[in-house]
């Protein structure tokens, strides 16, 4: 197997970081510094689209490691080269190599869902209403504090009846990614 490679600067006074594929293992260059993660060890692979439509960022998880790889470089204030062609080269090498060695990694599209959005502020909710309460007891106002922790608790169970209607976050077979993100 061929080495698939990828560059791009990721900042005005850092060097080109170059990303190299061979044999399982996805190497990370930046100037003398290298690091190596074996693609073994993947853990999670996320795609995402800018709301702009033609940034394409990779976000690949090994561990406790991150590695973003965006595809485009920078080439001055203001200005960015757009590379999509060799970078959607390498992130479906990386998705296809990935789900041999790592075959318990996940692969999906990092976009906003909705249904983690509001599990999230349902969680956060649940809290506040449980601090409400605790707090108003302690300082002796238990009719106001089981009044407001109520409401949020109404509030609360009319979060859990929208849930079942919000999609489940895409994911997707890493031997074929959406071609809407890598052309």
């Amino acid at each position: 197997m061929t080495a698939i490679t990828f560059s791009a600067r990721l900042a005005p006074f850092q060097p080109e970081t170059v990303w190299t594929l061979e044999a399982g293992t996805l190497i990370e260059t930046r100037g003398k510094l290298q690091r190596r993660f074996p693609l073994s060890g993947l853990s999670r692979y996320s795609l995402s689209l800018a709301p702009d439509g033609r940034r394409r960022v990779l976000l690949v998880v090994f561990g406790r490691h991150r590695l973003l790889i965006p595809s485009q470089s920078f080439v001055g204030p203001g200005r960015f080269e757009d590379r999509l062609a060799a970078f959607s080269i390498l992130a479906r090498a990386i998705a296809a190599v990935g789900a041999d060695l790592s075959p318990r990694a996940k692969f999906g599209l990092a976009r906003l869902e909705a249904r983690t959005a509001l599990t999230f502020v349902m969680g956060l909710l649940a809290l506040g209403a449980a601090a409400t309460l605790l707090f108003s007891l302690t300082a002796g106002m238990v009719g106001v504090g089981v009044d407001m922790a109520a409401r949020m608790a109404f509030v609360l169970i009319l979060m859990f009846a929208a849930l079942p209607w919000l999609a489940r976050p895409a994911d997707f077979d890493p031997r074929d990614p959406p071609a809407d993100l890598l052309p």
